[in-house]
């Protein structure tokens, strides 16, 4: 339980009770999935639209930043590639809270015999 959050990107009010659910972490999931991952694969295809082949820089500008340049797109590529796999981790493990939840929320339903 916590407060002063929000939830599916609505605020709560001021000292209003947000518990947590099964489905509120498969939605969290869904969107790190169709939204983040996305976003951050959007952003890695560009950095190859970015390559400047040839004299692109000039005869002069390419000694003195072509290297420099390269370097950065090639730190751009790895960074970014990372982060996918972050967010693929991230994903894996909402998946792994949410049985686990989903688990508990069965557990503690009362049972009437």
């Amino acid at each position: 339980m916590a407060t002063n959050s929000s939830v599916n990107g609505l605020a709560a009010l001021p000292q209003q009770e947000v518990y947590v659910t099964s489905s509120a972490i498969a939605h969290l999931r869904s969107r790190v999935d169709n939204e983040l991952a996305g976003a951050v694969t959007f952003v890695r295809d560009l950095v190859e639209t970015t390559r400047v082949d040839g004299i692109g820089f000039g005869p002069l500008g390419g000694l003195i930043m072509g290297g420099a340049y390269e370097d950065l797109r090639e730190w751009a590529d790895t960074t970014l590639g990372e982060a996918r796999g972050a967010v693929d981790g991230w994903s894996s493990g909402l998946e792994l809270a949410r049985r686990n939840w989903r688990t508990a929320e069965d557990a503690s339903k009362v049972r009437y015999r």
